[in-house]
Formats: C-alpha cells, structure tokens, sequence
C-alpha cells in the first residue's frame, strides 16, 4: 500500500516590490483608529504581534506622504521591520502581510498591490476576550471613556487599567 501525503496549497511566490494603496472605510470614522496610534499597539499588538503592528504603522506613514500609493521594495521592508531580508513564500515578512489579510487589515487589490487601512477597526469582541484580563478592563475602560465622549483614558488614570505601558 503507498503512502499518500497531503500538502497544503502553495502561495504565490511574492514580488519584489508591492504598491501600497489607502484602504479607506467610511464606516470606521469616529469608531476606528489611526494605525500609528495607542489603540493599535495596545489592544491589537497582542493579536496581530508586533511586526504587523509595525508594519502597519510603516504604510500609514507612507500614504501620509503619498496619499494616492506608493511602492516599497519587500526586502528594504523586511530588513527595516527587523525580518531579514529573505522574501520568499514562507518568510517572515511574507507571513507578516498574509497575518495583516488575515485579521481584515489589509487586502490584495491585484498582483503586486495591497490595500491598507488608514482606519484600523475597533478590537472585535472574540479577540478581546482573549486579552490578558488587565488589557481587557483597560479595552472596556477605553470603550466607556469614548462612548462617554471623554475620550480615551490616560495611563495612571482612574480608567486605564493597570495593564502598564
């Protein structure tokens, strides 16, 4: 009898550079967040992971610049995110982009372009449940503060939580 193994489907073999384009989503004006900003490496850091988060921070400074689109070199942007320079299928900033689809922060507009958000989502629910419980006061603390219009709460503050930095 043979032995049959089952591979999984291969990704495309990444190009050498990529044009970043503006996701835009009206949706997300006064509920969502600035890529750059504390929300983002606060609440979704845990779930993403950092070099998404960096990543993303990357590209909302480069459409910043370049409002209509840019291209990057995927090496120079892995060696500047602190991944190597390899850009192959299975690298470390190939799965970085893939991590970024994945959790609805990015999406492939055609070969060779990505679209990224300029307004990353509030946290969903299932994800912030499975936060460290004192990220998730401080997210519930955060949520209140700008249902409350008060805005977000300050570290050492009554609302922040004691989650630290």
């Amino acid at each position: 009898m043979s032995e049959t193994t089952l591979q999984a489907p291969s990704r495309p073999v990444a190009p050498e550079t990529i044009t970043v384009r503006a996701w835009w989503d009206p949706s997300l004006v006064g509920v969502g967040h600035d890529p750059r900003g504390d929300y983002v490496e606060r609440f979704w850091l845990g779930v993403v992971g950092p070099s998404t988060v960096l990543l993303l921070r990357r590209f909302a400074r480069g459409l910043e610049v370049h409002p209509s689109g840019f291209r990057v070199g995927l090496a120079e942007t892995a060696r500047a995110l602190g991944l190597g320079a390899g850009t192959g299928r299975n690298s470390p900033v190939v799965r970085t982009i893939d991590r970024a689809r994945s959790f609805g922060l990015a999406r492939d507009l055609g070969a060779g372009e990505l679209a990224v958000r300029t307004i990353v989502p509030p946290l969903p629910r299932r994800h912030v449940q499975r936060l460290p419980e004192t990220l998730q006061r401080a997210h519930a603390a955060w949520t209140a503060a700008r249902d409350d219009g008060a805005g977000p709460p300050r570290p050492g503050s009554r609302h922040a939580g004691s989650s630290g930095p």
